[in-house]
C-alpha cells in the first residue's frame, strides 16, 4: 500500500530558507542546501515542497532518488538527473569524461532556463561517480543559475562506502547551507492534530491528544501521519489514546536502514528488556562502540526512549517483518548469551519459544529444564497462557515417554485455566497416556479429572482400571470414590455413611478451591458438593469463604477459577433463596467461560440461573438459559438432577405441567439409581405433590423402595441398594400399595415408573 503524501508541519522556517536560496540563484549566484535527519523527518516531503514551488516558479527541476540496491551502478544518480534533459542521451562512464560533460550540460540548461534546481533524495546511497559529480559542479557554480539541493540521513556507519566521502565534502562545502530537520515537540504534535492530515481536531482537542501521540512517536512526521490514518480507520468511536495499527507498523518499517538502524532494531526488539549495550553488540556481532551510533539514530527517530521502543506496536511492527529463518536464528543466539549471562528461566524461555523448532539450543536436555522451570514460576505470577507456551514447547522437545506424559499433563491443566475448551485437543493423548500407565497414583488425578469435565468417563473408568491393575492401591481407590461422586456410574453404592464421608472429603477439596495447590479440574466434585449442602448455617459458611476468596491476596486468579468460583456462589445464593444475587453470579459464571467450555460441570451455574430467573418471575429468561445446549454426558453426572430439578420447576410455573412432571420424574429416578438420599436441595415431591403426583404422597423411604420395585428389582436385590432388610423393604411395599391404591409390581410400574421420558436426558 503505497502510504499517502506528509503534509509539512512546522517547517516554514526551513521552506523560507530554501526559497532564500533559490531567490539568490535566480540573480546568478549558484548554491547547495543539504537537508538532514532522521528517517520519517520529513526531509523528502521537504524537498518536493520545494521543487514544487521552484517549477511553478519558471524553474526547470532534475529530480534523482538514490537506493542501496543502486549504489553500485556507475553514474545512477546522474542518469536520472540529466534524462530529463532534452536531447542528452546520458554521461559517459569514464570518470575523467563525464565530470566536465555533465557539468557543461548542466551549465547550459542554466543558461536558459530562471534557474535549474538539482534534488537527490536519499542522498547517503549515491554512487561514488555521481557523488563526485554532484561535489565537482558544487564547486563550479558560483556564477551559474543552478541550486544543488540534497536530503539524507545524519548517521555514518563505522566503515562508509566510498561514495559517502564526497558527500561529506559536499556538505562541508563553503557554498553548501546544512539544513537540519529534528523531530516535533509537543506543541508541533499539536499543531499536526489540527491539520487536514492530522484530522482536523478543534485546538483544544488537540492540546489534550498531543502528550499521549508524542509519547507514541517522539514527534516523527512520519509516525503522526500514519497513526492519524489509522485514527482515521476507527470511525465515530475514536480513542483519546492513540490507535497504533497496520499503517504505523508500515510507517515503523519505513523508518529503518538496511544493515544499520534495521539490524539494531531486529536485535533490539528480540532481546526485549534484556537488551544492553553488551547483548546488543555481541548479538549483532560489532563492537560496542558501534551500537550507540545506531541507538542514537533510532532515538532521534523517535522509536526509542531510554534505550526502549516507546510504543509496544512499534517492537511488533519490526518482529513481525523478521524473515522466519532470521527469527530463528537471532532467538537462538540470544539463548546463548542470555544463558552465558546468567539470565532467569522465563527470559531465556520466551526464545526458546519464539526459535519455534528444533536447533542447536533447544535439542539440549537443558531446555526441556528451562522451559519446565519458566512454567512453574509463570503459574506462581498467575500467567497460564505464559506458562502454556513454555510447556508446550517443552512437551515437544522432551524425547522421555514419562515426562511428556507429565508435561501434557501440565500443559493441560495451564490451557484449563484460561480456556477449558482449549484443553480437548489434548484429551486423546493423555487418554493414552492413563491407558499405558506412565502416570502413577498421585500424578493420575489432573488427567482424570480433565476427562471427567469433559465428559469422558468411560476413558476415566478405563484409567482406574489400569491404576487397580499396577497395583495403585488406597491412592487408586481414592481417585475412584471422587469419579464415583461425579459420575456415580463408575463406582458402587456406599450407603449413607460412606456418602456423608465422602461428601465432608469433597467439600474439604472445595474449601481449596480457593487455594492455589488445588487441582483445578477437580472442582466439578466440589460444586456438586455444594448441591447437597443442606443446613444453611453450611451454605451461610460457603457464601463467606467465596466472598473472601475474591479479595485474598495470593490467589489463583485465573478466568477457569473466577467461574467456577461464581457458579459456586451462585449455587450457595440459590440454596439461601437470594434470587437476584444468584442470578448475578451465574451470569457472571456464563460469561466468563463459554458454554462449551464448561463441559458436563455446565449443568451448575444454568441449573443456578434457571431456578435463579423462575424465582424471579422471568420467564423468558430461563428458557432461553434452557435453549443453551449441554453435552449429553451431563445426565450421567450428579449435576442432572440439579439442572432436571431447576428445569421441571421452570416449567411448572410456565405451565407445562406434562414436561415439568417427566423432568421430575427423571430426577426422582435417577436419585434412585444412584441411591442419591433426598435433602432439601433436590426435592422433586413438593412441586410435584403440587400438581396431583400420587408419589408425592409417599415418604422418601417408600420413593426409594417404589421406584426400585417399579424398576424390576427384587426385594432383596433393593435391601441391599438401600442398606436395609428385606423385611423392611415388604413392610415399605405394603405401605406403598395401600396408599397408590395398586395390587401388583405392574401396577406400581405403570404408575410410579418413568413414564414420559424427560427431554434431554438419555434413556
Amino acid at each position: 500500500m503505497t502510504p499517502r503524501p506528509q503534509e509539512l508541519v512546522r517547517r516554514d522556517r526551513e521552506l523560507g530558507r530554501l526559497r532564500e536560496l533559490l531567490a539568490v540563484t535566480r540573480r546568478g549566484e549558484g548554491r547547495a542546501a543539504l537537508v538532514t535527519g532522521s528517517p520519517g523527518t520529513g526531509k523528502t516531503a521537504l524537498v518536493r515542497a520545494f521543487t514544487a514551488e521552484a517549477a511553478a516558479a519558471g524553474a526547470f527541476v532534475l529530480h534523482a532518488s538514490a537506493s542501496p540496491a543502486e549504489q553500485g551502478i556507475p553514474l545512477g544518480v546522474a542518469g536520472q538527473l540529466l534524462s530529463a534533459v532534452p536531447g542528452f542521451t546520458g554521461p559517459d562512464p569514464d570518470p575523467d569524461a563525464a565530470l566536465p560533460v555533465v557539468r557543461d550540460v548542466l551549465v547550459e540548461l542554466a543558461a536558459t532556463a530562471p534557474a535549474v534546481v538539482i534534488a537527490v533524495d536519499d542522498i547517503e546511497y549515491t554512487d561514488e561517480l555521481s557523488a563526485r559529480c554532484l561535489l565537482h559542479l558544487c564547486g563550479r557554480i558560483g556564477a551559474a543559475r543552478i541550486m544543488l539541493l540534497g536530503a539524507g540521513s545524519t548517521y555514518q556507519p563505522p566503515h562508509p562506502p566510498a561514495a559517502a566521502l564526497p558527500v561529506a565534502e559536499l556538505a562541508r562545502h563553503p557554498r553548501c547551507l546544512a539544513i537540519a530537520l529534528t523531530t516535533l515537540d509537543e506543541d508541533g504534535v499539536a499543531g499536526f492534530l489540527r491539520t487536514p492530515y492530522g484530522g482536523a481536531v478543534d485546538p483544544a482537542e488537540a492540546r489534550l491528544l498531543a502528550p499521549a501521540w508524542h509519547r507514541a512517536t517522539g514527534g516523527n512526521p512520519r509516525l503522526l501521519h500514519a497513526l492519524a490514518e489509522d485514527r482515521s480507520q476507527c470511525g465515530p468511536l475514536r480513542s483519546a489514546r492513540p490507535v497504533a495499527s497496520a499503517a504505523f507498523k508500515r510507517a515503523v518499517t519505513g523508518c529503518l536502514r538496511p544493515g544499520g538502524t534495521r539490524d539494531a532494531a531486529r536485535a533490539l526488539a528480540v532481546l526485549g528488556r534484556s537488551a544492553t549495550l553488551t547483548t546488543l553488540a555481541r548479538l549483532l556481532g560489532v563492537h560496542e562502540r558501534a551500537v550507540g551510533p545506531l541507538m542514537d539514530v533510532l532515538t532521534d527517530t523517535g522509536l526509542l526512549e531510554s534505550g526502549r521502543f516507546r510504543h509496544e506496536a512499534a517492537r511488533a511492527a519490526v518482529l513481525e517483518e523478521l524473515p522466519p529463518r532470521e527469527s530463528a536464528r537471532l532467538h537462538t543466539e540470544a539463548v546463548e548469551l542470555l544463558r552465558a549471562d546468567g539470565a532467569g528461566a522465563e527470559t531465556v524461555a520466551r526464545h526458546l519459544v519464539a526459535a519455534d523448532g528444533p536447533g542447536p539450543a533447544s535439542a539440549q536436555p537443558w531446555a526441556v529444564d528451562v522451559l519446565a522451570e519458566a512454567a512453574e514460576q509463570a503459574l506462581r505470577a498467575v500467567r497460564p497462557k505464559a506458562a502454556a507456551g513454555f510447556l508446550d514447547a517443552a512437551h515437544r522437545r522432551c524425547p522421555d515417554p514419562v515426562r511428556r506424559a507429565a508435561l501434557l499433563d501440565a500443559l493441560a491443566g495451564a490451557e484449563w485455566e484460561s480456556d477449558p475448551a482449549a484443553v480437548t485437543r489434548h484429551l486423546p493423548a493423555l487418554e493414552q497416556a492413563l491407558d499405558a500407565g506412565r502416570f502413577e497414583a498421585d500424578r493420575a488425578a489432573g488427567p482424570l479429572g480433565l476427562l471427567l469435565w469433559h465428559g469422558r468417563p468411560d476413558a476415566a473408568a478405563r484409567a482406574l482400571d489400569t491404576l487397580d491393575a499396577i497395583g495403585a492401591g488406597e491412592r487408586a481407590r481414592g481417585l475412584r470414590a471422587g469419579a464415583a461422586y461425579v459420575y456415580p456410574e463408575l463406582g458402587p453404592a456406599e450407603g449413607p455413611a460412606a456418602e456423608a464421608d465422602r461428601t465432608a472429603a469433597v467439600e474439604r477439596a472445595a474449601e481449596a478451591l480457593v487455594s492455589r495447590q488445588h487441582p483445578a479440574p477437580g472442582v466439578t466434585a466440589a460444586l456438586c458438593a455444594l448441591l447437597y449442602v443442606g443446613e444453611s448455617d453450611r451454605a451461610e459458611h460457603w457464601h463467606a469463604l467465596l466472598r473472601e476468596t475474591r479479595t485474598t491476596p495470593g490467589a489463583l486468579d485465573t478466568p477457569a477459577r473466577r467461574a467456577v468460583t461464581a457458579a459456586a456462589a451462585a449455587l450457595v445464593h440459590g440454596r439461601l433463596g437470594r434470587h437476584a444475587e444468584a442470578a448475578g453470579e451465574a451470569e457472571r459464571a456464563l460469561g466468563l467461560l463459554a458454554p462449551e467450555a464448561w463441559g458436563i460441570a455446565v449443568g451448575m451455574p444454568l441449573a443456578a440461573a434457571v431456578l435463579a430467573a423462575t424465582g424471579l418471575g422471568d420467564h423468558e429468561e430461563a428458557a432461553r438459559l434452557l435453549r443453551i445446549p449441554v453435552p449429553e454426558a451431563m445426565f450421567r453426572t450428579r449435576a442432572a438432577p440439579h439442572y432436571l430439578l431447576a428445569r421441571g420447576r421452570f416449567r411448572l410455573a410456565a405451565e407445562q405441567p406434562v414436561a415439568a412432571l417427566g423432568d421430575l420424574h427423571a430426577c426422582r429416578d435417577l436419585m434412585a439409581r444412584w441411591g442419591i438420599e433426598p435433602c432439601e436441595a433436590l426435592d422433586w415431591s413438593t412441586p410435584a405433590a403440587r400438581h396431583q403426583d400420587p408419589v408425592a404422597r409417599l415418604s422418601r423411604a417408600e420413593r426409594r423402595v417404589a421406584v426400585l420395585a417399579a424398576q424390576g428389582c427384587t426385594n432383596q436385590v433393593i435391601a441391599a441398594r438401600l442398606f436395609v432388610t428385606a423385611s423392611t423393604v415388604e413392610q415399605h411395599l405394603t405401605k406403598v400399595y395401600r396408599k397408590l391404591r395398586v395390587r401388583s409390581r405392574t401396577d406400581l410400574a405403570e404408575l410410579v415408573g418413568p413414564g414420559r421420558p424427560a427431554q434431554g436426558v438419555p434413556s
